[in-house]
């Protein structure tokens, strides 16, 4: 009797340590998964810490460039100084005279080398413009550059109509040397070439060394090397 207790005494303590042992199993996981969920919780409040100092940090920079690109518009809509606003009638009224000049250049360009027999100058030799094609100027800048372009490129335009006229009426180099000369004029008669005057004089009337460099430009801007 006493052997049988002891032994139902026995069951009874060793299903209470296995209860004991599977509760502290349980209890032990329940801490684990409740621990991973606890780091997992900071790794996220953590993320989302990083991403808002990250968005802060980007909105600083943001607000830089475009404080910066605010006063390089403003620079760019308004690249006028005192001097530069001064000097702009006297710059820009010299497109009345000039147009002017050409109109009345062309006139004689167009009448009178056909009446001579002398080869018309190409304008669009002459007439370049492209420098207000380029990204890096702002429009005023543009707007000078094809300004400057149309009377640099007029006055290359009127040396060369002067240099044939030259040519055709009075070919003769100077006495003293000079360090600008048109295209023409390495042509002309020497200043004391009196004996030959006459003769070369007559020769230089003929413009087919002209006509014949602008049909070999011709040809190879069609078939280049």
């Amino acid at each position: 009797m006493i052997n049988k207790t002891k032994q139902e005494l026995q069951a009874r303590l060793k299903k209470i340590q296995d209860k004991l042992g599977t509760s502290k199993e349980i209890e032990l996981k329940k801490l684990s998964e409740f621990g991973d969920e606890i780091f997992a919780a900071f790794e996220r409040a953590m993320n989302t810490l990083d991403e808002k100092t990250n968005v802060l940090t980007e909105l600083k920079k943001k607000k830089t460039k475009l404080k910066q690109w605010k006063i390089s518009s403003l620079k760019s809509l308004f690249p006028i100084n005192l001097r530069y606003l001064i000097s702009m009638p006297f710059i820009y009224g010299m497109i009345i005279p000039g147009t002017f000049f050409h109109l009345c250049l062309e006139i004689y360009h167009r009448v009178a080398f056909r009446l001579y027999g002398i080869p018309l100058v190409k304008a669009r030799d002459y007439f370049i413009f492209d420098r207000q094609r380029l990204p890096h100027l702002n429009w005023l800048e543009k707007i000078n550059c094809g300004y400057c372009s149309y009377f640099n490129n007029l006055m290359r335009y009127a040396t060369e109509i002067s240099g044939r006229t030259e040519r055709y009426w009075c070919p003769i180099k100077h006495a003293q040397r000079i360090s600008k000369t048109h295209s023409q004029y390495n042509t002309f008669v020497d200043y004391l070439d009196a004996p030959n005057f006459r003769k070369k004089w007559e020769d230089l009337r003929n413009f087919s060394d002209i006509e014949r460099q602008e049909q070999e430009e011709k040809r190879n801007k069609k078939h280049p090397s």
